[in-house]
């Protein structure tokens, strides 16, 4: 898949809280925005096999460190603690998961496929 429409695909897959259905759903959420990070800054990238018709997996490689202190300023408007708490007065366990682990040993994530957005028209893909 082309850079291009992986972004396109990050900036659509951005879902209010007052739309998630998971207790994964902001894990997801600043999946998506990582991973919109570094596609927007250059960095390479392999589709993972568990690829199917709902799921792209990507995985990052070979991040410079240009890269990883630059990805920060292309991450996407997610709703936040402040938002969800604030507003919506939840549970705390939402917020557990996060997004990709730069400095991790695996540097990959999942994010939708256009057809499985279009299935959800705007509700909450994970």
């Amino acid at each position: 898949m082309e850079r291009e429409e992986l972004i396109k695909i990050c900036e659509d897959a951005v879902v209010p809280y007052t739309k998630w259905g998971d207790r994964d759903s902001y894990s997801a959420q600043c999946n998506i925005s990582d991973i919109h990070g570094l596609l927007s800054v250059g960095a390479e990238y392999n589709i993972g096999g568990e690829t199917n018709e709902d799921t792209i997996w990507i995985i990052f490689k070979n991040i410079t460190d240009k890269q990883e202190h630059d990805y920060t300023r292309h991450l996407l408007p997610i709703d936040g603690l402040e938002d969800y708490f604030g507003e919506g007065g939840h549970e705390s366990e939402i917020f557990d998961g996060g997004g990709i682990n730069i400095g991790g040993a695996y540097l990959g994530g999942y994010m939708p496929t256009r057809k499985r957005l279009e299935e959800v028209d705007g509700e909450d893909w994970y």
